[in-house]
């Protein structure tokens, strides 16, 4: 035989009201919307320019972080997309610098010296209206200046050109960090290998390799685009 069914109790109106008034008179929090939506990921912050020279600096190569990642795997990974202040004119001049962006690493035909390391990479970069290679002792180990990054950003301007972005200094930063945690290649390894003639030293920019500051200020165009 079926079990007798018990008859449903009809809420009184007068209680689902009180119900319905308490209900919406309670805030509704971050916790109860993530429940009913299943959504507990955090939103990710916005993906800006890059707009001050701080924010520029974190991606700045030295010469001396160069030749330590030169040694180490994942060289051209950690270093593409990073910035050097480079040396644009000749041994015999006087000494103007450039932020410029590494676009690629090149190999030239010879060898020369960066501090005691023997090698042959080089740097492809991009300043001004220029894409250029450059040999690595022509990195500056000094900061950026403010008439630098000026100009900089005048040039992204003039060409249309997208400056990097806060998730790309995030992501370098990481890239750079894990390259500096790998093992280096041992020097006489390196010596004992390299197979190409040696070009001799260039023997100016002495005194701003040892931190010296030159006393020459850096040429600017009289125009200037708001960024």
């Amino acid at each position: 035989p079926s079990e007798p069914q018990v008859p449903r109790r009809r809420r009184p109106a007068s209680e689902i009201i009180r119900e319905l008034r308490r209900l919406r008179s309670t805030p509704l929090r971050v916790e109860d919307d993530e429940a009913w939506t299943g959504n507990q990921e955090k939103v990710p912050p916005p993906d800006l320019p890059v707009t001050s020279l701080e924010q520029l600096e974190q991606l700045r190569l030295t010469r001396h972080k160069i030749s330590l990642l030169i040694v180490r795997p994942f060289f051209e990974q950690a270093v593409t997309g990073c910035f050097v202040r480079i040396n644009i004119n000749g041994a015999a001049e006087m000494p103007e610098h450039r932020i410029a962006e590494i676009l690629e690493i090149l190999e030239l035909d010879y060898g020369y010296k960066l501090d005691e390391i023997p090698t042959n990479v080089a740097l492809k970069l991009r300043y001004d209206d220029l894409v250029v290679p450059h040999e690595i002792n022509d990195v500056s180990n000094m900061g950026f200046t403010q008439e630098e990054f000026q100009l900089w950003r005048d040039n992204l301007v003039h060409q249309a050109i997208k400056p990097p972005t806060t998730s790309m200094v995030t992501r370098k930063k990481i890239e750079l960090y894990n390259a500096l945690q790998a093992e280096a290649k041992g020097l006489a390894l390196i010596r004992q290998s390299f197979r190409l003639a040696i070009r001799p030293p260039d023997k100016g920019g002495i005194l701003e390799r040892h931190g010296g500051v030159y006393p020459w200020r850096l040429k600017k165009p009289s125009s200037s685009l708001p960024f």
